[in-house]
């Protein structure tokens, strides 16, 4: 496969599975290291919250300066952060030292530099492809990383039964210190003409995310995914209808094979803007088949339908940002992207209780899905197709210099 003869895509897919390995195992260990050094499970809320926040205030200036600076040197020293910061955890945890205070820090930390990080790792692999092999790169690198979120949780559990929380936060900066390494191999993407300030900025990016009539429709859409079937459906309403360990393990199961399938299919087939609406409302179905009672066996395959529309919907939003928006301004768009998915997911989950308190468990998951599948219904038409946008996607990247930068 030619994909894999680019050196920019694999050196920087083998960088961010690596980190996402390490990250998904040490998301285990900070549960378990904070419970082991008495905290409660309201401690370890508190340190979710503690990495969130400051995620979000950052989003949009890291989106600003990856597209000020060189891709790769931000996520080399949003890299060396999170490594340094992992080390430091680790050792406090080895020697018994760590308190609540050195896991929020931490926390704050790792979400300050996933700010940094998301914009300028997805602005480095769309600008670093051709348009033709965008698509099947977009499925490769996802299908690499759900591997790296599954295996990275499993192992990420055995190896803090094996050996304590301690070391699998130690391995965790080790694979970040192999992701600055892989960083710096990377050839620079080239660099953009800076003519303006960091508000300039930002509002030169909004206008690029303006500028598409289909964009803010399916970053609506992208954000009610988080929030609905993430926030309130995972974390809330689905373990609670469920009402069995085993049972919500199963469903979870199917859904991460759903999205390894969606992966493999998006290999050999690249989804249009309705198939990736069409993908993204396929994640109402597991919520849909709960409410309604439906067996395990039924809501399993629900789940496994909704897996393969997230990849469809991932996939499709990365194809169309890819051949329509401005190589300069790719990291802030996704900088409001992530800002949408990221910002609105614990809403979902804070609104989830009150909405069960008022409908009951069951009703509350009908709820959701219908919020869910109205909000896909009215982006699917053709109000929100922009007119010329495959002749500006190929002005863009047929080599001509974009205003305000220069080509790689």
């Amino acid at each position: 496969m030619v994909l894999w003869r680019n050196r920019t895509f694999v050196l920087h897919t083998a960088s961010v599975t690596l980190s996402v390995a390490g990250t998904a195992a040490a998301q285990v260990a900070v549960v378990f290291a904070v419970l082991g050094s008495g905290g409660s499970a309201g401690d370890v809320g508190t340190v979710g919250v503690c990495g969130l926040v400051p995620a979000l205030a950052f989003f949009l200036v890291g989106g600003v300066v990856a597209d000020r600076w060189p891709r790769r040197l931000v996520l080399v020293g949003s890299s060396t952060v999170s490594a340094v910061t992992q080390a430091g955890l680790a050792i406090s945890v080895l020697t018994g030292q760590a308190r609540l205070a050195h896991f929020a820090v931490a926390a704050a930390l790792l979400g300050i530099a996933t700010a940094f990080a998301r914009p300028a790792a997805q602005g480095l692999l769309l600008r670093g492809l051709g348009r033709e092999e965008g698509p099947r790169a977009f499925a490769a690198f996802r299908l690499a990383l759900n591997l790296a979120q599954i295996g990275g949780s499993a192992l990420g559990g055995t190896v803090v039964a094996a050996t304590g929380p301690g070391w699998t936060l130690l391995a965790d900066a080790l694979t970040f210190a192999v992701a600055i390494v892989l960083g710096l191999s990377l050839r620079v993407e080239g660099t953009f003409r800076v003519r303006s300030g960091v508000v300039r900025s930002l509002r030169d990016g909004w206008a690029e995310f303006r500028a598409h009539r289909w964009l803010p429709p399916m970053i609506v859409q992208f954000a009610a995914v988080n929030a609905l079937a993430v926030g309130a459906y995972e974390l809330v309403l689905g373990p609670v209808v469920a009402a069995d360990a085993a049972a919500w393990g199963l469903i979870m199961a199917f859904d991460a094979v759903g999205m390894v399938l969606g992966g493999a299919l998006l290999l050999r087939w690249t989804p249009s803007r309705r198939a990736a609406v069409g993908g993204g409302a396929l994640t109402a179905a597991p919520l849909v088949a709960m409410a309604f009672g439906a067996p395990v066996s039924a809501v399993c395959v629900a789940a496994t339908a909704a897996g393969v529309g997230v990849e469809v919907f991932g996939v499709g939003l990365m194809t169309l940002l890819q051949r329509h928006v401005r190589p300069d301004r790719l990291s802030r768009v996704s900088a409001y992207q992530s800002l949408a998915g990221f910002g609105l997911t614990p809403a979902g989950t804070a609104l989830a209780g009150p909405l069960a308190a008022w409908s009951g468990d069951r009703g509350a998951l009908g709820v959701t899905a219908a919020v869910l599948l109205a909000v896909s219904a009215g982006i699917v038409g053709p109000r929100w197709q922009d007119r010329g946008d495959e002749r500006e996607g190929e002005d863009r990247h047929g080599g001509k210099r974009a205003p305000g930068g220069r080509r790689a």
